[in-house]
């Protein structure tokens, strides 16, 4: 059996996207869609339908074949039986044809009728010729000896007539079918409930193997959900089927593959990222100086110096970020989380910043609903936001929260440009800014550093649009007890 093993590590990366079909190709598949496994338990279930359909068809067709030409055989023994007696009785002097159909031995249902010299006698009353089908009676005329099975008032019937020549006579003999049409439904009935639960046992046993076959692939798009979903050590064990031994194994091969490169990534941002550090302190030391000496300098001296001042103080910004989300990326973080009032640090952090303009819309109530933060991690994102809602959209910002029973919502709002619907994912890209963003002095990384943190406190980090219709983007932390 195929299990994942996924790890509790998580590097952030997100799956790939399988590119979206065509339009031709959407057309195309709007109708339902049948799974693989549904479409093998239906496929079971028709061939089932088909092979007992079959079968039963052709079991119907033999036995009721085989009884008719033995009721025939019956009748046409016993119509021939009584005409050779009828024709005994009637070739003597005087017969009595009423005493003659009173002997006649016949089955219970069944009645014999006689023409004689031109006249028909029945042995009970209310039968007579008229019940026999046309086409028989024309037979009789012609003086043939005929059979012939017909219908009298929804009851099936067989009659036997047997020319007599020698006495003048013709021997009709009726014989009801009732008894073998109720054998025939009930053979009928049976064939249709055994087809229908040998279809229904076709359809549980394609469902059972179709489950069995598809069950490994199942777990492999597990394994592979959780690789792209940031665990790394996700692998498939071993297993001794020799038609899956190589699915696993190239597996795990790919999986090896991705993690070395992934790590190996990470090692070289967080690498570089560090070693900037060095020459980016002596670089801002260095313009330091000259900002302190700028007044000394000429005109043009003086505005390159802003110039540099502020690139070095991007770049090092920049190198930060890369090196903090790098340290995710390898899960080295250090995350110490406690039980804190959120509203609480919320209004803190907003009171110590430099976003005094901003409107901190938590009550007293609110503000000591608690989740677990690590504080300096949670400066840092709600930091993020508020430069990110200064830097992007406008004023009026505002902070609020909301709570629910599971969660804790904390909403940064502006009244912005804010930001497209097909641009609310890809914002959170590192190195990405909106279209409508015109302010190029941040370095791209604040967002998808704030996602970052979102995750390692096992929450989310979504945007949306604000009441004054700009960009609302909301931290969800989980919720613990006072």
């Amino acid at each position: 059996m195929l299990t994942a093993t996924p790890t509790d590590r998580d590097t952030g990366r997100g799956a790939a996207r399988a590119p979206e079909p065509a339009p031709s190709q959407r057309r195309r598949f709007r109708g339902i869609q049948l799974g693989l496994r549904a479409r093998a338990t239906v496929a079971a279930a028709l061939l089932g339908l088909a092979a007992t359909a079959l079968l039963s068809v052709i079991s119907y067709s033999l036995v009721r074949s085989y009884l008719l030409s033995q009721r025939d055989a019956f009748t046409a023994r016993q119509s021939y039986a009584n005409a050779r007696v009828v024709r005994d009785v009637l070739s003597s002097p005087n017969p009595d044809v009423g005493a003659l159909l009173g002997s006649l031995r016949s089955e219970a249902g069944s009645f014999p009728l006689i023409r004689y010299e031109g006249q028909w006698f029945g042995s009970n009353v209310g039968t007579s010729e008229e019940q026999l089908p046309p086409s028989l009676r024309r037979a009789i005329n012609e003086g043939q000896t005929a059979r012939q099975r017909f219908v009298v008032n929804g009851q099936p019937y067989s009659a036997v007539a047997v020319d007599l020549r020698t006495a003048d006579a013709v021997y009709v003999e009726v014989f009801p079918l009732d008894q073998l049409r109720r054998n025939l439904v009930a053979m009928a009935l049976s064939l249709l409930a055994g087809s229908t639960i040998t279809v229904l046992g076709a359809a549980g046993v394609g469902h059972w193997a179709s489950r069995q076959v598809l069950s490994p692939v199942a777990r492999v798009a597990d394994a592979a959900e959780s690789l792209a979903g940031g665990g790394l050590d996700t692998r498939l064990p071993p297993v001794r089927d020799p038609d899956l031994h190589r699915l696993v194994r190239s597996f795990n091969e790919m999986a090896d593959a991705i993690q070395t490169r992934i790590e190996r990534e990470a090692r070289f941002a967080s690498d570089v990222s560090h070693e900037l550090r060095t020459p980016l302190a002596a670089l801002a030391a260095a313009s330091d100086v000259l900002v302190r000496r700028r007044d000394e300098l000429s005109a043009p001296a003086q505005q390159a110096i802003d110039i540099m001042a502020r690139q070095i103080q991007r770049f090092t910004a920049m190198v930060l970020d890369l090196l903090e989300i790098s340290r995710i990326d390898a899960g080295m973080a250090d995350v110490n989380l406690e039980a804190a009032p959120l509203g609480w640090l919320a209004t803190k952090v907003v009171a110590a910043g430099d976003h005094h303009d901003a409107e901190v819309l938590i009550g007293e109530d609110d503000a000591s609903a608690r989740a677990l933060i690590d504080r300096r991690r949670f400066e840092r994102m709600l930091t993020n936001l508020l430069d990110n809602a200064d830097r992007y959209g406008a004023a009026p910002v505002r902070v609020r929260l909301d709570l629910a029973p599971d969660e804790l919502r904390l909403h940064v709002d502006d009244a912005g440009p804010g930001i497209p619907d097909e641009e609310q994912q890809v914002i959170f890209d590192r190195f990405t800014r909106g279209s409508t963003a015109t302010n190029t002095s941040g370095t791209g990384l604040g967002l998808a550093l704030v996602r970052e943190h979102a995750k390692l406190h096992g929450g989310t980090l979504e945007v949306d649009r604000s009441p004054e219709g700009g960009a609302r983007f909301t931290l969800t932390f989980p919720r613990v007890a006072a």
